[in-house]
């Protein structure tokens, strides 16, 4: 059953690859229910073949063929119309089931809870009266078939009867699993979508201020229960302003684009890296020694002064240097705020020192 409905939801999915629709999830729901509703007209199609009741088929025959027909609507992209033709095609091939082959007694009719969870995940929130509207229409549906259609008919003898209540909890069943797939999976995106936006630097697509200042408590936290030491560093473009104001924003964009690049591409696994505040980076090394932490951040400075960085219209490229500050946590530190300052305090020791350096924590030094 985990097969079948993996399977389901893949072919639900073949509509929305190149589609530009940003309902997305509500038109899969339109989707498996249509794909749904196919694959039980045509196995119960091929049961009443298989019975001998060709001219009976037909009904399940034509169900199959409606749903096609709207299936074929929601890929092509008339949404609306697929959304509406479902409910209705849906509930009169379960009531001409019920009244002219399984009978009440079967429960067939109860696959018209389908619609229910369809209109909550179909329709979206805001179209409250059209939800409202389908699960009236479901429940006097259902209503209907439970008072006035037989127990039985001349086609269902009781054993049948069991068979065909067995498939309707299991088709029900299989529906509201895959409609919980599709709402859990949509909650899963939109939370990693809100995170990333929490996190992430939206133009160098590192972690931003906020993010990285989290994760350099966790590394400090980790330092001092351990014993061990960690490095933080604060990375500086040189100039900055300058190219900004030479070039434009657009330019200048580019330039922390690349050099973030870098960076990411150069720092180990464990560290972190994120956007401090304009043109300036923090690292966190964590378990890093203050030697290991400069040949680090010496690295680090040449790749990023071996860029070249062409602009349209300008025979040379944008050269960028950067300066560097890191300090290392110490056996008095309280807090890491303590090792982000004598950081900064380095780093403007560097752009003291001529720039395009790494400098360490005086303190250190000492």
């Amino acid at each position: 059953m985990s097969f079948f409905s993996t399977y389901l939801q893949k072919l639900a999915l073949i509509s929305l690859k190149n589609s530009a629709d940003v309902d997305h999830n509500r038109k899969q729901v339109v989707n498996i229910t249509y794909l749904l509703a196919i694959v039980v007209s045509f196995i119960s199609g091929l049961i009443f073949v298989w019975q001998g009741w060709f001219s009976e088929s037909l009904v399940h025959w034509i169900g199959m063929c409606a749903s096609l027909v709207g299936f074929t609507l929601s890929i092509k992209g008339h949404s609306r119309s697929a959304r509406m033709l479902l409910p209705f095609a849906y509930a009169l091939y379960v009531s001409f089931c019920t009244f002219l082959f399984y009978g009440s007694q079967s429960h067939f009719q109860w696959l018209l809870i389908v619609l229910a969870a369809y209109s909550v995940a179909g329709y979206r929130v805001s179209s409250g009266k059209e939800q409202v509207l389908l699960c009236c229409f479901a429940l006097l549906v259902f209503a209907f078939n439970q008072l006035f259609a037989p127990i039985s008919t001349q086609y269902s003898s009781k054993d049948f009867q069991l068979f065909v209540t067995l498939a309707t909890f299991i088709v029900a069943m299989m529906f509201v699993v895959l409609i919980a797939g599709v709402v859990v999976n949509k909650l899963r995106k939109l939370n990693e979508h809100l995170r990333y936006q929490a996190e992430v630097d939206e133009l160098t697509r590192v972690s931003n201020r906020r993010k990285v200042l989290a994760e350099a408590v966790n590394v400090f936290a980790d330092a001092v229960m351990s014993n061990q030491r960690c490095c933080f560093a604060i990375l500086d473009l040189d100039h900055f302003k300058q190219i900004n104001d030479r070039y434009g924003h657009d330019v200048g964009d580019r330039v922390l684009q690349r050099c973030a690049q870098v960076m990411q591409n150069s720092i180990r696994r464990g560290d972190w890296l994120g956007r401090y505040g304009g043109e300036e980076f923090v690292l966190i090394m964590p378990n890093t020694r203050l030697r290991e932490a400069y040949d680090i951040m010496e690295s680090l400075r040449i790749q990023i002064s071996d860029l070249n960085i062409f602009v349209e219209g300008q025979d040379q490229p944008i050269v960028v240097t950067t300066s560097i500050g890191v300090a290392e946590i110490k056996d008095d530190t309280l807090r890491y705020e303590q090792i982000l300052a004598r950081a900064d305090a380095a780093l403007y020791l560097a752009k003291d020192n001529g720039r395009n350096r790494v400098e360490l924590d005086m303190s250190e030094l000492e």
